[in-house]
């Protein structure tokens, strides 16, 4: 991709009549903002484990999702791994958040900051790229910018690796000074 095409696709999205790609975009920007200055580390981290534990169960538990799927309406029954997903992850993020991951990481500091910024944009663009996965199964139409970004055949991979990458590579530069 040149740099004219990057440029096309950000000049796609019209701000005159919103769509639903621009507010894909603009979740993406205020969830992560409020998401980093609402959390600490200790809850960043089990929002990461939340979202992978509950993406692999979708994919390794069908018996899950056919549960729901009995539950739900004929006409919602195609919902049934978006469905099963947010459940698992609401639960995991409640009970990990609650006992888990909960260190002295949670205090701030200065230079804690723009990671944690980073970290949380990288975990809401994962679920962001989570949910719209389970979404476009019924057809649903988006610009060319939130298809490269989020749906594209190497997003799914990327998504998934990013934030972790993120943890491994910088994590340990804001980690607190106490902690050895």
């Amino acid at each position: 991709m040149t740099a004219a095409d990057a440029n096309q696709l950000i000049h796609s999205l019209n701000w005159q009549t919103p769509s639903w790609d621009l507010f894909i975009f603009l979740f993406w920007a205020v969830a992560s903002v409020f998401y980093a200055f609402a959390a600490g580390r200790g809850r960043t981290i089990s929002l990461l484990f939340s979202l992978y534990i509950a993406r692999l169960m979708v994919l390794e538990a069908p018996w899950l999702t056919n549960a729901i799927n009995q539950k739900l309406p004929g006409s919602l029954a195609g919902l049934q791994q978006l469905v099963s997903f947010l459940l698992i992850f609401v639960v995991l993020f409640v009970l990990l958040a609650r006992y888990a991951f909960r260190t002295s990481a949670d205090g701030r500091h200065f230079g804690a900051i723009p990671f944690t910024l980073i970290f949380a944009f990288l975990q809401i663009g994962l679920l962001i790229n989570t949910v719209l996965v389970y979404l476009s199964v019924f057809g649903l139409k988006f610009s060319a910018l939130v298809n490269l970004i989020f749906l594209s055949s190497a997003s799914g991979f990327i998504w998934l690796v990013l934030p972790l990458l993120f943890l491994i590579v910088l994590g340990r530069s804001v980690a607190d000074p106490t902690e050895v």
